[in-house]
C-alpha cells in the first residue's frame, strides 16, 4: 500500500521515468531470455545430430558386417535402417541453427549418404571400412568444431575428438 501511495504522491515526471525504466528493463530481460532459449535449442539440436549420426554409423557398420557371403559385391541390398530419427535431427538443425551449423550438418549428411550407398552394394576388395568410416567421422568432427564456435564459451577448437586409435594403429591388426 505504501508503494502505491508513493506513486500517487510522486510528481508525474518521476512516475513516467519509473514506468519507462520498468518497461525498458522488461524488454532487455525478455531479449536475454529469448537468446538463452534459442541457444539451448541449438545446443540440444546439435547434440541430437551427433547422437543420431552415431546411431546411423553403427547401423551401417552392422549392415556391412552382416552382409551375407552368398550376395556378391555390387548387388545392392535393401537397407533396414530407420532414417526417421536422422531426418528429424536434420530438420531441427534447419529450423533452429545458424547457416554455418546447418551447412556442417548437411556435409555430414552427404558423407552418410555416400557411405550408405557403398554399404548397400557391398565393399569392394580395395575398400577399407575404417577409411570409409573416417569420412563420416571427419564430417562429425567438423560439425562439432562449427557448433563449438557458436556454443562454447571458450570457443577453442579441440585437438582430438575421441580416444579411438587411428585407422593405421597396430591395434586394428592385432
Amino acid at each position: 500500500m505504501s508503494a502505491l501511495w508513493s506513486l500517487i504522491a510522486a510528481p508525474a515526471g518521476a512516475v513516467a521515468a519509473t514506468l519507462i525504466g520498468v518497461f525498458a528493463g522488461s524488454v532487455v530481460s525478455r531479449r536475454a531470455q529469448d537468446r538463452h532459449w534459442v541457444r539451448d535449442q541449438v545446443a540440444a539440436t546439435c547434440a541430437r545430430v551427433l547422437r543420431e549420426s552415431s546411431g546411423v554409423l553403427i547401423d551401417l557398420s552392422d549392415m556391412e558386417a552382416s552382409r551375407p557371403d552368398a550376395v556378391p559385391q555390387g548387388v545392392v541390398l535393401p537397407t533396414a535402417i530407420d532414417w526417421r530419427p536422422w531426418n528429424e535431427a536434420l530438420s531441427m538443425v534447419n529450423l533452429v541453427a545458424d547457416k554455418d551449423i546447418a551447412e556442417a550438418a548437411h556435409s555430414l549428411d552427404e558423407q552418410i549418404w555416400r557411405l550408405h550407398t557403398i554399404v548397400k552394394r557391398g565393399l569392394g576388395p580395395e575398400e577399407n571400412w575404417l577409411v570409409l568410416r573416417s569420412r563420416v567421422v571427419a564430417a562429425q568432427n567438423h560439425f562439432i568444431t562449427v557448433a563449438r564456435e557458436q556454443l562454447s564459451l571458450a570457443g577453442q577448437p579441440l585437438e582430438r575428438f575421441s580416444g579411438r586409435p587411428d585407422p593405421d594403429d597396430p591395434i586394428w591388426t592385432a
